[in-house]
């Protein structure tokens, strides 16, 4: 049973820094590293993408991409899912491909999306509300939450 635990945690420890991760739910930002650290922020939105900068003892030290706040949270938080926020102002463009065929969407910024797939220049994200569901293809400078080097399958 240690042995599993010490491969657990030797696996967590191996992953890149910095990288992109998200939310699985609702978390708290804190000003420490423990428990009965100080609050910063609460986070109520499932797949809100953070950028860890620092793996500690089941600790993350995170940036939130919207506003740059710093802080910590807990290892158990986050997912590997990837997800993305619009961030160009006064909007992005949606299209049908990474080739930019057709203009399918105009996105205003802080549209929230799941990363289906990223190539050296696009990403092409799944975009749901209640009644609807669209794949569109956005260039990567519009987004928050993938490196430009990112190449995700």
């Amino acid at each position: 049973m240690v042995l599993s635990t010490f491969v657990l945690n030797s696996a967590y420890a191996e992953l890149p820094v910095p990288r992109w991760v998200s939310l699985k739910g609702d978390a708290h930002l804190r000003k420490g590293p423990t428990e009965d650290a100080t609050i910063i922020y609460r986070y109520e939105l499932k797949g809100y993408p953070m950028e860890i900068l620092r793996d500690i003892d089941g600790w993350r030290y995170v940036r939130d991409p919207l506003d740059g706040v710093e802080g910590w949270m807990a290892q158990q938080l986050f997912s590997g899912k990837r997800y993305a926020i619009t961030s160009k102002s006064p909007f992005s463009y949606g299209y049908d491909g990474p080739r930019k065929n057709k203009i399918l969407v105009k996105l205003s910024p802080r549209v929230h999306a799941k990363i289906n797939e990223c190539d050296s220049s696009w990403c092409e994200l799944i975009i749901e509300n209640k009644s609807s569901k669209i794949k569109v293809w956005v260039a990567k400078t519009d987004l928050l939450g993938v490196y430009s080097h990112e190449i995700i399958n």
